[in-house]
């Protein structure tokens, strides 16, 4: 029975690789330099205001999140990342959550909720650009979402391209993040 149970989780696992083998290309490759973009801001205290993230982040490692369409399990990751953002926010790293969509209200309105409501407190806002996303940046619109790391320089570090993310994803970031900036300093679930 053991050995059943343990083939069968070999199968599985397999079936995991060969499906997340088959994400999308979405977004700069790692190694590339990433060049300013709009938004208009959706929360926080530059809510209502369109301004370039990157270049009021300049000098930051940033890990930009851009989101297509927003699922339970997607949201599952936004909220990890936003909150590992905060534990590695004093050693530099900053968080930005992009939606890419043609509904721009709506994806203000939800930015909103997730803010007041369930604690997603990094800087989030609309790209202009509507589903396509900011010029230049080759965002697939079958990604739900396109996870980036950039430097100080703001060069990719990482790329993560998901047509449907889970939380489970966050480990990879993590290592991406920890890869950076070090160890966390505060152990984090």
């Amino acid at each position: 029975m053991r050995r059943m149970i343990a083939v069968l989780i070999a199968v599985l696992g397999s079936a995991v690789s060969i499906a997340r083998g088959d994400e999308p290309v979405s977004g700069p490759k790692v190694g590339d330099a990433v060049a300013g973009f709009e938004i208009e801001v959706a929360t926080g205290d530059e809510a209502g205001k369109t301004l370039d993230p990157l270049k009021m982040l300049k000098g930051k490692p940033v890990l930009v999140v851009f989101i297509g369409e927003m699922t339970r399990p997607g949201f599952g990751l936004i909220k990890l990342l936003d909150k590992y953002g905060r534990v590695r926010q004093p050693d530099g790293l900053e968080v930005l959550i992009v939606r890419v969509t043609d509904d721009a209200a709506a994806a203000a309105r939800q930015a909103k909720v997730q803010y007041d409501l369930y604690d997603v407190k990094s800087m989030a806002g609309i790209a202009a650009g509507g589903k396509a996303g900011p010029k230049d940046y080759n965002l697939s619109e079958e990604a739900q979402t396109t996870v980036l790391l950039i430097d100080k320089q703001h060069k990719v570090l990482f790329n993560q391209a998901r047509r449907a993310p889970e939380r489970q994803d966050f480990d990879e970031v993590r290592k991406a993040i920890d890869k950076l900036l070090g160890p966390s300093p505060v152990p984090f679930p």
